[in-house]
């Protein structure tokens, strides 16, 4: 469960923005839009919806985020003098050649956790992994390049030490320290890594839905419960698992030494072929395939994914929540999102229908709006002295009271 999110110096961010995902009393507002925590202290919220103007710097903040989870599982691979693919904010001259931050707090089975990376494009600058086992801040490590050498503090969790120094010696300054240390089987800190490869993500791709459906029965049943849900008539689905090893041997128009290598390296590959069933007026079952259906059902089968009840509450991103959909189907699905389901939601969308105090808390409406330096900057309806009774919110945010809508003009 993410605690909440801060980037800084990254796409439109100049100045660092947190995104918390923390719920503010009362908690007695819409009960089932919260997450209980290890620590009794703190609730959660299960969704946070972001609102602004188109290249207000939405977009950005999904995608700050899963850069960081991108380079937290990736960076073990990276060679001597390969570049991050990172853009600092571009319109100061300072910035330009300043780091980019991102600060992470997390809940990871059952203990809380703060991780910090410093970067640019050719190398670490700083990385700081804290945990919290019992309510105390306690260092597991702490990576500092300090001139042109890198500076290591290993808390105890790390033992035995040599081995951890010497897993530093072999990281290289292009490569997070608990990418390298997992790689090297670090079996303290694969806890955390594995949290971000497993519990922080986009919604589910297409293929991997139908991988799902194929292999669980439950989740197949489940899947087709939610469409109709949502007024889809799908009936069944008929998944069929083939091999891009055995369709591409009978491809004649590849020469057959590129044929060979391209199977030897997709013998463990698979695609699905999805077919949708629906009954006609007759009630008679009728196949489609997947293709013919509607970019909404399409989206709906990605979104299915959220609602799915896991061991672990999983904290999703999704841009364009309200792409291809009618309003009522988002609204229908965030309510069933956040009534049914353990995890964790970050959207954006200009569905403004959903800035209502039947859909949503104040503290789960977010907005980003360009200051007059062109920078993003987020900030909650909390700031806002909003009534819950009375007012209209999504009027008063349309009527520009809230800030982070479109400036238009007439021709």
């Amino acid at each position: 469960m993410i605690i909440d999110f801060t980037v800084e110096n990254l796409l439109s961010f100049k100045e660092s923005q947190t995104l918390s995902l923390v719920a503010q009393p009362p908690y007695d507002i819409h009960p089932s839009h919260l997450l209980d925590t290890p620590d009794d202290k703190i609730k959660l919220l299960k969704a946070v919806v972001i609102y602004g103007a188109n290249a207000s710097g939405k977009s950005n903040l999904l995608s700050a985020l899963n850069y960081l989870k991108r380079i937290v599982v990736n960076s073990n691979k990276s060679s001597v003098g390969d570049k991050f693919s990172v853009t600092p904010f571009l319109l100061n001259k300072q910035n330009k050649v300043a780091p980019t931050s991102f600060e992470i707090n997390f809940f990871c089975e059952n203990i809380r956790y703060n991780y910090i990376v410093s970067l640019d494009r050719e190398k670490i600058h700083f990385e700081s992994l804290s945990s919290y086992p019992k309510k105390q801040r306690r260092n597991v490590f702490t990576r500092e390049l300090i001139g042109e050498k890198f500076v290591y503090k290993f808390g105890s969790d790390l033992k035995p030490e040599r081995l951890y120094d010497d897993i530093s010696q072999k990281t290289l300054k292009n490569t997070l320290f608990l990418s390298k240390a997992v790689n090297e089987n670090s079996y303290e800190l694969l806890p955390v890594y594995q949290w971000f490869l497993e519990s922080l993500g986009e919604e589910d791709h297409i293929n991997d839905v139908a991988e799902k459906v194929h292999s669980d029965n439950q989740y197949k049943e489940n899947l087709i419960k939610f469409l109709s849900l949502n007024d889809i008539s799908i009936v069944d689905l008929d998944i069929d698992k083939k091999s891009f090893a055995d369709v591409l041997s009978q491809d004649r128009d590849i020469p057959t030494e590129i044929k060979e290598k391209i199977i030897e390296d997709n013998q463990n590959n698979f695609f699905y072929k999805i077919q949708t069933i629906h009954k006609d007026y007759d009630e008679d079952f009728v196949s489609f395939d997947f293709e013919l259906e509607s970019r909404g059902t399409h989206k709906l089968f990605s979104l299915s994914s959220l609602i799915e009840k896991a061991p672990a509450t999983k904290t999703f991103y999704v841009d364009e929540l309200s792409a291809d959909l009618h309003p009522l189907l988002v609204k229908n699905f965030l309510n069933n999102f956040q009534i049914n389901s353990n995890n964790q939601l970050i959207c954006v969308t200009h569905d403004t229908h959903l800035i209502d105090q039947n859909s949503l808390r104040k503290d789960q409406i977010y907005f980003v709006e360009k200051n007059s330096e062109q920078s993003s900057e987020l900030y909650s309806l909390l700031e806002f002295k909003v009534r819950n009774d009375r007012e209209n919110w999504e009027s008063r945010y349309l009527s520009g009271r809230y800030g982070a809508t479109p400036a238009v003009f007439d021709l």
